[in-house]
């Protein structure tokens, strides 16, 4: 589909790789905007990437009305997304941050992963990194971001629902109140985590803070 040479600035290490869709599970879950906004910067990036095209994981466990969010993610990426099935590592195993990277240097244990990209919002990318960085070195944090995915758009003659792509991402962004509220929690979190860093308190809140 593309030339190599368009490439030659664009550092993907060689396969296998993995694009990681961070889960959400609070504050805005009911409408679950970001978790589509996330699973669109994934397929963008998969798109984006040259061959051998990566992985891409999905591990929380999450629900809303019943459905869960690892069915979401599966439907969005093959049926409206054309994704193939084989490129996707779905678990329904995880309710918070830590339990997400813990489960993730698992599977990069077993699928022998060079490198791992994690999409998330960027109120949480900091606190992603930290995480990632403390157990896994080849961890990359790629925000849902208008500076991320508008220079994607150049791909627009060769992914024609890219507009559809960017029209999920900009709406999964939290506006300024919760923008507000997301931060206060990330600061929250961080500060526990520093003070624990096995996350019994993370992993005990995220048992009752969903919405």
């Amino acid at each position: 589909m593309f030339e190599d040479e368009e490439y030659d600035d664009y550092l993907w290490p060689g396969e296998p790789t993995a694009i990681l869709i961070m889960g959400k599970r609070q504050g805005t879950k009911k409408e679950n905007k970001q978790l589509l906004g996330r699973v669109a910067m994934a397929a963008a990036l998969w798109y984006r990437s040259p061959y051998p095209k990566p992985y891409i994981m999905f591990v929380a466990a999450d629900k809303v009305n019943g459905l869960a969010d690892a069915e979401v993610v599966k439907t969005l990426l093959t049926n409206q997304f054309m994704i193939p099935g084989d490129y996707l590592i779905l678990r329904q195993k995880t309710n918070c941050t830590l339990l997400e990277v813990r489960l993730v240097r698992v599977l990069s244990r077993i699928y022998e992963l060079t490198h791992i990209f994690a999409v998330t919002h960027l109120y949480h990318a900091p606190r992603t990194q930290r995480y990632f960085n403390e157990v896994l070195a080849h961890v990359s944090v790629i925000p849902v971001h208008p500076q991320v995915w508008q220079p994607l758009s150049e791909l627009a003659e060769e992914m024609l629902f890219f507009n559809e792509l960017q029209r999920i991402m900009s709406d999964s962004l939290p506006g300024p109140v919760d923008t507000l509220r997301e931060t206060l929690i990330e600061i929250i979190l961080g500060y526990l985590h520093t003070l624990d860093r096995q996350g019994r308190v993370e992993r005990w809140l995220a048992k009752r803070i969903r919405k």
